[in-house]
């Protein structure tokens, strides 16, 4: 609204689907406008003014409110732009689509107000999901801010959490628990309780206190501003004035008592204190964005680093898009990625498999000119979208060119792979979690592999030092640049979980649906070890049997302090 009256300029309102647009606008927008000062600007005409379903809406002032989803293909973002973007539901609208080759939907309605430059201005706001999601991670790589409170007994700025409400836990009811809840000073050696004026007396003198700073006894902010263009801030259920400390004990004491102990922790979490749910299951191998998008090499995009003995690619195709990504290795199975892009496949203009076809003897051409001349000594090409035109077109494009199929516990329409026990005429190559297998109706040689030990040791290639055996950089280029690629590298993770009967299992779960760069790297990375570039790596200790509950608790356990949650 003060972008829209006041400065009198259109605003992008983002949101996770179009069916949302109508119930912003009649149930949260509409009547705040009603019962401001402005009501006279709505439109009496024109989309908006009557209901029913619109995108956008002119106000009499001149202004625009144009609503733009997370659904729908990217050229739905592209022909509308605007200085100011407000976002509803970041954490929903946080992945690109099947079909989509650019970024993200944020991204790309952010990219709306590129020509803006420094005068765009985008306001993110979203239930606090996981530590992984678009919410918290702004907010804790933006100024990190925290609301400060003076507490007028001992004098000392606070803000008080989940674990300062206290007085409710061990009421027999819930009426008894509303009654005796009070929030808690935090401060050191203080504890004095509040009731609900001074907890409304508190907030109204409430302070912004960003990450890295402190605050003296006179309300003297003290330290730098945070190196970032972000303000990110969060409140919880002490400065959410609309609801009395009762009412969150009343709530508090009935979650506490749920029969479903993890549904109520979630509600909460989320909706009333600002905290990011714990992970049910926990990363064996964690990897973030960050540590990849500067991970770089000495050499540039398409160069070929010198000592380098082998160049390796992994492909693969979709119905419109298909991706690569070529890797190249040195002595010791030291690579660089040295090239990835995403290339179309024409299908809505050629019938689906003329335009795989096309699509892939365009890409061998390409290849077949090399990197700084260099030509790739393998090509595998995944075969699990459309097989038998992969299989079409490796049968005409030479022994570099294979087709592959992965298996998986977590993959969809896969099995687990299961390797031959020994070589034999259908099965002449057996390898570290691959073999070479003939399709007898098909008349094709298909590379099986084991997808969850590849993508396990695409992961250690790039959390390994750079330019040891067995580890992965990228082409030098901005961190940005690589965005995109360690988004799809990250889109899928390795994580631990207690199954009763089984004990601990491993498995990979999938966070995003846009992981096609990693599927090229484990691909590429297989493929250089079906040439010889094979690192081996001492084993771990062997960890403890874990076969009840309580091992189990107590491993994870371990795991939390180790790693800080």
């Amino acid at each position: 609204m003060y972008h829209l009256f006041e400065v009198r300029e259109t605003v992008i309102a983002g949101i996770p689907s179009m069916e949302m647009a109508r119930d912003k606008w009649e149930r949260d927008i509409l009547p705040a406008i009603e019962a401001s000062r402005y009501r006279e600007l709505l439109p009496t005409k024109g989309a908006g003014s009557r209901g029913g379903t619109f995108e956008s809406i002119t106000l009499k002032n001149g202004s625009t409110l144009r609503f733009m989803s997370g659904g729908g293909g990217d050229k739905k973002r592209s022909a509308f732009t605007g200085r100011v973007m407000v976002f509803t539901e970041v954490d929903g609208m946080d992945e690109a689509g099947e079909s989509s080759r650019e970024a993200d939907p944020i991204s790309q309605i952010e990219a709306r107000g590129l020509s803006y430059g420094s005068r765009a201005i985008s306001y993110l706001e979203c239930t606090v999901s996981t530590e992984k999601g678009r919410t918290w991670q702004e907010y804790t790589k933006g100024s990190q801010s925290r609301i400060v409170v003076q507490c007028k007994s001992c004098g000392q700025w606070v803000t008080p959490e989940r674990e300062h409400m206290v007085g409710w836990q061990d009421a027999d009811d819930k009426l008894t628990a509303m009654e005796s809840a009070r929030f808690m000073c935090p401060g050191t050696d203080c504890g004095v309780l509040w009731d609900e004026s001074e907890r409304r007396e508190l907030n109204a003198g409430a302070k912004l206190l960003h990450r890295g700073q402190e605050i003296t006894d006179e309300g003297e902010i003290t330290g730098p501003l945070p190196r970032t263009d972000t303000l990110g801030f969060r409140w919880n259920a002490f400065n959410n004035l609309f609801l009395k400390t009762s009412e969150l004990a009343g709530e508090a004491w009935i979650d506490s008592r749920s029969a479903n102990p993890d549904a109520a922790e979630k509600r909460q979490r989320q909706f009333f204190w600002a905290i990011p749910v714990e992970p049910e299951v926990y990363e064996t191998t964690p990897i973030e964005q960050d540590s990849i998008t500067r991970r770089k090499g000495e050499t540039k995009r398409g160069k070929i680093p010198a000592g380098t003995v082998c160049v390796t690619v992994g492909c693969d195709i979709g119905k419109y898009v298909g991706y690569y990504l070529a890797i190249a290795w040195g002595a010791g199975a030291v690579g660089t990625i040295i090239d990835y892009a995403a290339f179309d496949i024409p299908s809505r203009d050629l019938p689906l498999q003329v335009a795989i076809l096309a699509a892939l003897r365009k890409k061998r051409d390409e290849f077949g000119e090399g990197w700084d001349g260099r030509a790739p000594d393998a090509v595998w090409i995944d075969s699990g979208y459309e097989s038998a035109t992969v299989y079409e077109f490796t049968k005409d494009a030479g022994t570099t060119y294979r087709p592959t199929k992965g298996h998986g516990v977590a993959q969809e329409r896969s099995t687990p792979y299961t390797a031959p026990r020994k070589l034999a005429k259908e099965t002449p190559k057996i390898g570290d979690g691959w073999h070479v297998a003939y399709q007898a109706a098909e008349k094709v040689w298909l590379i099986h592999i084991n997808s969850d030990h590849w993508k396990s040791r695409s992961h250690q290639f790039l959390i390994s030092p750079a330019g040891q055996p067995g580890s992965l950089v990228l082409y030098d280029a901005p961190p940005q640049e690589h965005l995109t690629l360690a988004r799809h590298l990250t889109a899928e993770r390795k994580v631990e979980e207690f199954i009763p009967g089984k004990g601990t299992v491993e498995r990979w779960v999938r966070d995003r649906k846009q992981n096609h760069y990693l599927d090229c790297l484990m691909q590429a990375c297989a493929a250089a070890d079906e040439r010889g570039f094979t690192v081996v790596t001492p084993a771990p200790p062997p960890a403890p049997k874990v076969t009840s509950r309580e091992d189990y608790e107590k491993k994870l356990l371990a795991l939390k302090e180790r790693r800080g949650y």
